[in-house]
């Protein structure tokens, strides 16, 4: 699989990272090397002095934290705690989503790191965009904008040994999904839904889609019992560049995988991070994909 990042024109909207809320940062980040991924060092920000760790892929990233802002409702640490689109007009979808009925916070600053080919460290900042947490039941929902994202960007993206190169969809379980297809549609300010057979919704971004579905038909969305059936993002899903040594690579590692198929795996995180993750060799796999 071959990626590319380029910039947003003015109506595109991109998954762009999801976070999860950790007990323990440094045992996640041990995990998640473990896993395979190149993880930045930890950064630590605030009066809490909460600390962020970040998978920088060619497309999107994913976001650790210990924050107390990330846990949500009744979610059990460790666990995914929020997705993020992202937009190149942040001041617009801010105002877009007040009148819409959305309850978005000030916008704020959120740190960003990743290690260059030469190992060395390499900082951004982008401008982030969150709903209260009353707009949402089942996670945290963010807009994100990469304003100075050349940084790190603008030169390749260090090979994870796993192989993983982008992010795409999030898997959403709802207790309602038509109200919530609904509801992500105002979100993110997409009105092309499509219907998953008899399970639930999909929303199309302009990279990567959001995937809406009862609890109860989890297992059978995607060919997999590793789902759980509680409300909140279950999952979400990345590509791999080359998925046989992607499956190699966790199975040398003695690492609990599930193939669903040739070209598509299911990973289950460990408890120091929670969630689980569905690594196909592209999009088509993907059961919403059609």
């Amino acid at each position: 699989m071959s990626s590319k990042r380029r910039p947003l024109t003015a109506n595109e909207v991109f998954i762009d990272h999801i976070t999860h809320i950790v007990e323990d940062i440094n045992v996640a980040n041990r995990d998640l090397l473990r896993f395979g991924f190149l993880t930045s060092t930890k950064i630590e920000t605030g009066q809490n002095k909460s600390s962020y760790i970040q998978i920088i892929f060619n497309e999107g990233f994913i976001n650790i934290t210990d924050s107390p802002d990330y846990i949500f409702d009744n979610n059990k640490i460790s666990a995914i705690a929020a997705l993020a689109l992202e937009t190149g007009k942040i001041e617009d979808v801010q105002g877009r989503l007040t009148l819409n009925g959305f309850h978005p916070m000030p916008l704020y600053n959120q740190n960003l790191s990743t290690i260059d080919a030469s190992g060395n460290l390499v900082y951004a900042e982008a401008r982030l965009c969150r709903l209260r947490k009353s707009d949402m039941s089942e996670a945290y929902a963010e807009f994100i904008c990469h304003e100075p994202e050349k940084l790190i960007w603008s030169n390749p993206i260090p090979s994870h040994n796993n192989g993983i190169v982008a992010l795409r969809d999030v898997i959403i379980s709802a207790k309602d999904p038509d109200e919530a297809t609904a509801r992500y549609s105002w979100f993110s300010n997409k009105g092309s839904i499509k219907k998953i057979d008899a399970l639930g919704w999909k929303i199309p971004l302009d990279r990567g889609n959001l995937a809406i579905c009862k609890s109860e038909a989890l297992s059978s969305l995607i060919g997999s019992e590793i789902l759980t059936d509680s409300a909140g993002i279950a999952g979400y899903t990345v590509l791999s560049n080359n998925i046989s040594a992607t499956a190699k690579f966790f199975s040398d590692h003695k690492l609990d995988l599930t193939r669903i198929n040739n070209d598509l795996l299911a990973l289950p995180f460990p408890k120091s991070i929670g969630g689980c993750v569905f690594i196909g060799k592209d999009e088509s796999v993907f059961p919403w994909s059609s």
